[in-house]
């Protein structure tokens, strides 16, 4: 009987541990053409011919991992991956999700044959968002220029010019909202923020 009691226990460990981590996954890609006009680093984007990945995981216990990610698509210059990755909470209304302002932020800023250049600064680190406070790296992406690594949440795009590095979020009004598709998403409302 107890080994009976045992195995009933272990089977229940094991199926509460696969429900604990329960995941979806969604991707949304972006080319060089819809990157266009929409990030801050217009040039070197279209230049190098770059392209955005920007994957969703939405887990059974109401937080996310959302990455964003901006690699080169040129093969002369292999070398740029720009990456930032958010965590929080999120909330879901049937096919929309609603991200809330990120708890967390980890980024590296690779910017290949433009940092051999002079054109920009490879940068990496990590920030938390918590009691209103933002603590931790900045991204440094010039000698002159820098910015919280949150800002790039917002907007469908990093680099996106609708977002600035000036930005003082009001993390409550600051979410992402996107429309689940099939094995992507598509973007609905990118940064409340701007009311």
């Amino acid at each position: 009987m107890k080994k009976l009691f045992a195995l009933i226990l272990a089977l229940a460990l094991c199926a509460t541990l696969a429900l604990a981590s329960a995941e979806s996954v969604y991707v949304k890609e972006f080319t060089t053409d819809e990157l266009t006009s929409n990030t801050f680093h217009n040039g070197f984007v279209t230049a190098l011919k770059a392209v955005e990945v920007n994957t969703l995981t939405l887990k059974d216990d109401g937080t996310y991992e959302y990455v964003k990610a901006l690699v080169s698509g040129n093969p002369d210059d292999p070398g740029m991956n720009v990456t930032y990755t958010f965590t929080g909470t999120f909330t879901q209304d049937g096919d929309t999700v609603v991200l809330a302002f990120p708890a967390s932020v980890k980024f590296s800023e690779n910017w290949g044959g433009l940092v051999d250049m002079g054109y920009l600064k490879n940068s990496e680190g990590e920030a938390t968002f918590a009691d209103g406070e933002i603590s931790g790296d900045i991204v440094q992406c010039k000698e002159e220029e820098s910015h919280v690594p949150f800002d790039i949440f917002p907007g469908a795009f990093v680099n996106d010019s609708l977002a600035t590095s000036d930005a003082a979020f009001d993390a409550e009004e600051c979410t992402v909202t996107v429309t689940l598709s099939g094995d992507s998403f598509d973007y609905v409302i990118v940064n409340s923020d701007d009311d």
